[in-house]
């Protein structure tokens, strides 16, 4: 039974993104999580009141525990101030 449940465990790691948290839990996502975050990202940048919330992997990418994840793009696309409206500079 416990080989069983391990093999299981292995094919979903191998499945899903997993990102360690600095509270010592895992959250994991399904591959395509990766591009709803970069669209969800992309969204958000000068939305105003209007930007949708930001993705649950932003977030965990965010407050990872591994320099890895902390120092990608997905921790810092979204960064402070993002969702701030653009001057409309056209004339």
């Amino acid at each position: 039974m416990r080989d069983r449940v391990q093999r299981l465990q292995r094919l979903l790691e191998a499945e899903f993104i997993s990102i360690p948290q600095r509270d010592g839990s895992i959250k994991r996502f399904p591959p395509c999580a990766f591009e709803e975050a970069f669209l969800c990202a992309m969204a958000r940048i000068g939305a105003g009141e209007d930007a949708p919330p930001r993705h649950p992997l932003l977030e965990a990418a965010r407050n990872s525990s591994d320099p890895r994840w902390r120092e990608s793009y997905f921790s810092d696309i979204d960064y402070e101030g993002a969702t701030e409206p653009v001057e409309d500079l056209s004339e």
